[in-house]
């Protein structure tokens, strides 16, 4: 009997439902399923009758509850006892980030965690989604900071937060002269715009084509590059048009995009933390996902 059957036992028990308890561990609901099937073969009884909605535990399934969740309690005991008597004095933190995005939140985020583990050495590498990806699979990392979905189903996730997705235009664009505030537009109304994208291997790039099939066109391409900065430097110049994330719009530049936002169905970006969900997490790694949650309590 494996401590994680008697947590998902216990989340399928608490919500009656096996969907929400997958997504409360952040784990796939068919993998889920699996694992509480081995603990009933284990114990060679059904703990939930599945031919009801809501799932129902079973005369062994609530025998069983009371103790799962004892067992449970004393292991987070025991956990927080050992932390407080030793600590995390030292160890080392490698964590993937896209450029953009990780100087946005990192920086909050590492700094708090230096206060509390100061003897932790965090390493940071910056690379592209796909790469990120690979990095990760292969153990270079302990935890990425990406973009949902993630790019292996190998690839466990925490979900830190979710925010809009703009229209960046030129400032001299017919759709930007009414505002601020800026009424929505629907991203079919600059179909026929060139648009500046980022390069193949990042994720964000993916998102933009998806939204615009999704908005009936697909987008003429006039320029790529790495740097989402470069694009809005280059709608700021008349160039073109592009989408970006809230958390980069750049409204320093001078003259600046006029960042606008989109009508019809919300167009988002989820940001997560991503592991590898064979492999152990160091307790560095789990002191910062603990810390993230903190941060952006999802």
């Amino acid at each position: 009997m494996e401590l994680h059957h008697l947590r998902y036992f216990v989340a399928v028990a608490r919500h009656r439902n096996f969907t929400r308890a997958a997504q409360e561990h952040m784990v796939a609901q068919p993998s889920l399923s699996q694992q509480i099937r081995r603990l009933e073969e284990e114990l060679g009884v059904l703990l939930f009758d599945r031919s009801r909605t809501p799932v129902r535990l079973t005369d062994a399934g609530e025998a069983l509850l009371p103790h799962a969740e004892a067992i449970l309690r004393q292991v987070e005991a025991a956990r927080a006892a050992v932390e407080e008597r030793i600590g995390l004095r030292s160890g080392r933190l490698v964590l993937g980030s896209l450029p953009v995005t990780g100087s946005r939140l990192l920086p909050r985020a590492i700094t708090a965690y230096r206060q509390r583990y100061p003897g932790v050495q965090i390493t940071l590498r910056e690379e592209p989604t796909q790469r990120l990806t690979e990095l990760a699979l292969a153990d270079e990392t302990d935890l990425t900071l990406t973009t949902l979905p993630v790019g292996s189903d190998e690839l466990d996730w925490q979900p830190l937060l979710t925010e809009p997705i703009l229209l960046a235009l030129p400032p001299d664009h017919p759709l930007a002269a009414d505002g601020p505030p800026h009424p929505a537009i629907p991203l079919s109304a600059v179909a026929g715009e060139p648009f500046l994208i980022m390069k193949p291997g990042y994720g964000f790039r993916d998102l933009v084509l998806a939204a615009c099939q999704a908005a009936g066109f697909s987008p003429q391409i006039a320029f790529e590059s790495a740097q989402i900065e470069t694009l809005q430097a280059m709608v700021a110049a008349g160039l073109g048009v592009t989408l970006v994330p809230q958390m980069a719009a750049d409204r320093s530049l001078r003259p600046s995009p006029v960042f606008v936002p989109l009508a019809g169905a919300p167009l988002t970006r989820t940001l997560a933390l991503a592991w590898r969900r064979d492999r152990p997490l160091p307790r560095s790694a789990q002191a910062f996902l603990k810390l993230a949650s903190e941060l952006w309590p999802y």
